[in-house]
């Protein structure tokens, strides 16, 4: 069957089985599905991992999947075959320890959480609108929808924002929610306060009454033996019991070497979701919402060079706003390009080294499992057009090179077709975070 009939075949599945599906729901589960292949009465359904498959099955979507496809194969033996594109750590069986817990002990108060950090002020784009969406909605369904997340990216993109967020919403929905929000350096404190005072109930009580735990910066449990034992067993507690679980941390599951292997393997059931650099795009977008919250005015020439020169670290980017703001009112300086450069010239960052066409060569793929003699050959199959596809998207984003440098780099001699490339993954990456994903993983490698 040609690529566009099964395009056309599984937008009609989704447009019956999804149709009563939150936007949401659709964008995170749905949308990075797709069916492969169909050879004689056996089907082939694309997933990104196993956790797709179990959605499906868990909430009766591939039963209905399945119906549709006899009545539009006119057979009733088909056979639905599923490929991975990425696969999942083994879970091992662990033993299971209960705990008496004190009731009444409320951990959190509710002002703890900042009224500013909040989803409706997280400004997205790819590199973060799939970590955004999954907390969303995991804070209106609570323990139901995605649990546990884990979040991972450098310092001062956006985490503690994001659990911040969910904390507000939460509460928006019942101000009777009891929230344990903690970072990893705390919980340890109060572990260990709990041992020395013989008061390790009234600990475990604060978590076991909370309808959700946000642990910030889990990278501080390494090394830490006995916390990870005590975070362990509540982590069971709380995921039995579905109450949310979301944990943030400055890498990925897998880098937290010091953390015992059966808590990376929890963290991991769930949602992982990473943060990536902020796109000129977006540091601007959030320079001017910034400026209209507070009802200042900056002009577009001087937001666009903050956001051109402060680019790792949104944190240091909005530092550098309210410095720059700060200083022209109490010292009467107008904003032009010219002070501001002198006001930010202890904020700007060095520059990082240019990254080369061959680094992006290779990790393209190494990401897609081809050669590079495959990627940079004549051959337009759907197997090789995405990859290159991709890119060239990142060559444009990451070097200076022209599309007809670009189109060159890829064996192609027509700037058009890196023009046109560049625009079909930035599509993509707009309305699939499962593509945002990707290419925040390949901008990280390239970058190492």
């Amino acid at each position: 069957m040609e690529r566009q009939q099964l395009e056309q075949l599984w937008e009609k599945i989704k447009s019956t089985v999804f149709k009563d599906l939150p936007v949401q729901t659709l964008e995170i589960w749905v949308a990075p599905i797709s069916i492969k292949d169909i050879v004689g009465n056996k089907i082939t359904f694309e997933l990104p991992n196993k956790y797709f498959y179990n959605w499906l099955v868990a909430n009766g979507h591939l039963d209905k999947i399945y119906e549709i496809l006899c009545s539009e194969l006119n057979s009733n033996e088909i056979e639905i075959d599923i490929e991975y594109l990425q696969g999942l750590p083994e879970q091992r069986q662990e033993e299971k320890i209960e705990f008496e817990y004190i009731p009444e002990k409320v951990f959190v108060s509710k002002a703890i959480f900042n009224p500013e950090y909040t989803f409706e002020n997280f400004i997205t784009d790819e590199s973060n609108r799939f970590a955004k969406a999954v907390c969303e909605t995991a804070a209106k369904n609570i323990g139901t929808a995605y649990n546990p997340i884990f979040i991972y990216a450098p310092v001062g993109l956006g985490k503690t924002h994001l659990l911040h967020a969910v904390g507000n919403k939460m509460l928006e929905m019942s101000r009777k929610f009891r929230i344990a929000y903690i970072s990893a350096n705390k919980f340890v404190d109060e572990y260990v306060e709990a041992l020395q005072k013989n008061k390790l109930d009234e600990f475990r009580s604060k978590f076991q009454n909370s309808v959700a735990l946000l642990l910030d910066d889990v990278q501080f449990l390494i090394g830490k033996e006995k916390s990870q034992e005590e975070f362990f067993h509540i982590f069971n507690l709380l995921f039995d019991n579905k109450k949310q679980i979301i944990i943030t941390s400055d890498r990925k599951p897998q880098e937290l070497r010091g953390i015992e292997e059966r808590l990376i393997s929890r963290f991991e059931w769930g949602v992982v979701a990473d943060i990536g650099r902020p796109s000129l795009e977006l540091r601007l977008a959030i320079l001017q919402h910034k400026a209209q919250r507070e009802r200042v005015y900056v002009p577009e020439d001087v937001l666009r060079y903050i956001a051109e020169n402060i680019t790792e670290n949104i944190r240091r980017l909005i530092g550098a706003f309210n410095n720059v703001v700060a200083r022209s009112f109490t010292e009467n300086i107008p904003l032009t390009i010219d002070t501001v450069k002198e006001m930010l010239k202890n904020f700007m960052e060095p520059q990082p080294p240019p990254v080369s066409i061959e680094k992006i060569i290779d990790v393209v793929c190494e990401e897609f499992k081809i050669s590079k003699k495959e990627l940079l050959s004549k051959k337009r199959s759907e197997a090789l057009a995405l990859p290159r596809q991709f890119g060239m998207y990142l060559a444009k984003i990451l070097t200076d090179l022209s599309y007809l440098q670009i189109a060159e780099s890829f064996g192609r001699k027509d700037h058009t077709t890196a023009y046109h490339a560049y625009f079909k993954v930035k599509n993509l990456i707009a309305s699939n975070p499962y593509y945002s994903q990707l290419v925040n993983r390949m901008i990280e490698n390239i970058r190492k």
